[in-house]
């Protein structure tokens, strides 16, 4: 299914009323959230007791239609990972195997979330589970974690240049600790485990900022 384009009053509903409108009376959203532009839910079959995942992506424009989404479901197995913890806590055990794979690596996503907010510290080297590729020809996979301020948001650096990668967190393969070497992340643990330690090149996507001084 594409894109379904349409006019939306941005302020006259939640995203939770406006997507709970989409379904017939058997259906009950019972946990919501949106992280990213892409709306989550649990939804329950009040006929059966099932509850899955819902996700549609959302689109803003300044056009007289000026709203946009596609939707899934979780069997579709959509590579969008950010369900709040409440949608994937309120699911009921389900056989479909893709719609299984969704929701472990949603959980993946949120155990790598708060590993790094409790391991990563300002100063120490990351490393990611690719290597980026900046417009300006450099490369690398080893970066250096640096916050502005207590209770800032962090950032990577590559030698004096800030670099802008997106969703850099959910790549984040190691932290080398400068007394023992790397520790590998929830997301390198699954990837070493999965990959038997496979090269790691792929370029990741990027915004680039040239590391270049």
């Amino acid at each position: 299914m594409g894109w379904t384009s349409y006019h939306r009053d941005k302020h006259a509903e939640s995203d939770r009323d406006h997507f709970a409108a989409k379904f017939d009376d058997h259906y009950r959203i019972i946990a919501h959230g949106t992280a990213s532009s892409v709306f989550y839910a649990a939804v329950r079959d009040t006929r059966t007791g099932e509850v899955f995942a819902y996700i549609a992506l959302m689109r803003w424009s300044r056009e007289a239609y000026n709203f946009a989404y596609k939707d899934f479901t979780e069997t579709s197995h959509p590579c969008y990972y950010q369900a709040p913890k409440a949608v994937l806590n309120a699911l009921t055990p389900t056989d479909d195997e893709e719609a299984n794979v969704w929701r472990e690596r949603c959980h993946r996503h949120h155990a790598q979330r708060d590993y790094l907010r409790r391991h990563m510290k300002p100063g120490m080297k990351v490393r990611l589970s690719r290597t980026v590729t900046f417009e300006g020809g450099d490369r690398s996979d080893t970066f250096t974690y640096r916050q502005l301020g207590k209770g800032t948001r962090g950032f990577l650096v590559l030698g004096r240049s800030r670099c802008q990668i997106p969703n850099w967190r959910d790549y984040v393969y190691a932290l080398i600790h400068p007394d023992h070497g790397p520790v590998l992340t929830p997301v390198g643990k699954d990837q070493a485990k999965q990959q038997n330690r496979a090269p790691r090149h792929a370029d990741a996507p990027t915004q680039p900022t040239s590391p270049r001084a």
